[in-house]
């Protein structure tokens, strides 16, 4: 069976030799699975011939009332081995290397069994039914075949690595094409084996990133290479990604962040902390200039009020002093006399021609001996 195995990794290996040399479709086969890229040689045979069953890699999320589980097999020695105990319209189709698998299940019903919503074959070598009159699907659009490609896409200030791209074609669900795109990531400190994790899944690509130490490519140069240009933050426009959305825009001062809620609650009470502090030191300004004014402003003050004598005066007026009187009134017997304002008959000898005013300034006066004895 390890034969058998490794006689069906040779045409991939092959078939990655020629792309990783070309970067476009393959055409050609090689005879191993080193490969040279970009004055860069790699070895991935490691990472093929690390699992002979293949791979598998899941993941769940809640979609109440039921748990969605989206589920990748993928193969790199062959196509995909089916089950006779599955029917075939839920399981993986018959050529496929990498295929999804989407279940859901409802956790209140543990005895029921996983309901398959989609079978995707995303890659390989399928046989395709003929397309009957009417149908939308174009025999020309699928090309049959693994079709594996490889690039690398030069590093960035995140990545510090150049990333390994290899894609494998020849998938095809629901009148539309398919493919994988496996992302070997440099990383020097990964254990050995590792396997793929899944990144994304956009318009038929789905991606894969894989980190391990036989992405680190050997450059064969011994002279020095010219210095690359400084890596931009900004990685390479990849067609099949999906598009970002405005908060995951990367142009400075345009990002849009969520802020924490206690960061902005703290922010608000640093500032309603910094004004009540202006305000009290303020307050605190003008009551010693109140109560212990300086020499300067004393005398100025002392100027001012001397040349505006209005401002001693008293605001109110005849009408009032009058009411004032009236209210007075009622406090009185009928019998009794306000003596306040009408003298006492016992005194009555004593300046009878002295009246009290209704202004209580002697300025501008009607009487001439007011306040004199005469």
């Amino acid at each position: 069976m390890r034969l058998a195995a490794i006689a069906a990794l040779v045409p991939l290996c092959r078939s990655l030799a020629a792309a990783a040399a070309t970067g476009q479709s393959l055409t050609t086969l090689a005879k191993s699975c080193r490969f040279t890229l970009d004055n860069q040689k790699f070895d991935l045979c490691p990472v093929f011939e690390g699992n002979d069953g293949g791979w598998t890699v899941a993941h769940s999320r809640q979609t109440p009332p039921t748990v969605t589980k989206t589920e990748y097999k993928i193969s790199f020695q062959g196509p995909l081995k089916r089950s006779k105990k599955v029917s075939d319209d839920e399981q993986c189709p018959e050529g496929a290397w990498v295929c999804m698998i989407v279940t859901n299940t409802r956790p209140k019903n543990e005895d029921e069994e996983p309901r398959v919503l989609q079978v995707v074959p995303v890659a390989g070598e399928l046989s395709l039914p003929k397309p009957k009159e009417g149908d939308d699907f174009v025999a020309e659009e699928y090309q049959p075949g693994i079709n594996m490609t490889a690039k690398l896409v030069p590093a960035t200030q995140k990545t510090k690595h150049d990333i390994l791209h290899v894609h494998l074609h020849g998938g095809y669900y629901v009148h539309k094409q398919q493919k994988a795109d496996f992302q070997f990531v440099c990383d020097h400190k990964a254990e050995e084996p590792t396997n793929p994790t899944t990144l994304w899944n956009w318009n038929g690509t789905h991606t894969f990133e894989w980190r391990t130490k036989h992405a680190c490519g050997e450059r064969l140069s011994k002279d020095p290479p010219p210095p690359p240009p400084p890596p931009s933050d900004e990685p390479e426009e990849d067609p099949d990604e999906p598009p970002k959305d405005s908060e995951d825009d990367e142009v400075p001062g345009k990002k849009h962040k969520l802020l924490d809620p206690d960061q902005i609650a703290e922010r608000s009470r640093q500032s309603m902390m910094r004004v009540l502090a202006s305000s009290a030191a303020f307050m605190l300004v003008i009551m010693y200039l109140v109560y212990f004014p300086p020499r300067r402003l004393r005398r100025y003050i002392t100027s001012y009020v001397k040349t505006h004598p209005r401002l001693l005066r008293s605001r109110v007026g005849e009408r009032v002093l009058v009411r004032w009187s009236h209210e007075d009134f009622p406090v009185f017997d009928a019998s009794e006399e306000d003596t306040m304002v009408n003298t006492n008959a016992e005194y009555e000898g004593i300046g009878t021609d002295e009246q009290i005013p209704l202004k209580p300034s002697p300025r501008r006066s009607v009487l001439a001996n007011y306040g004199s004895a005469t």
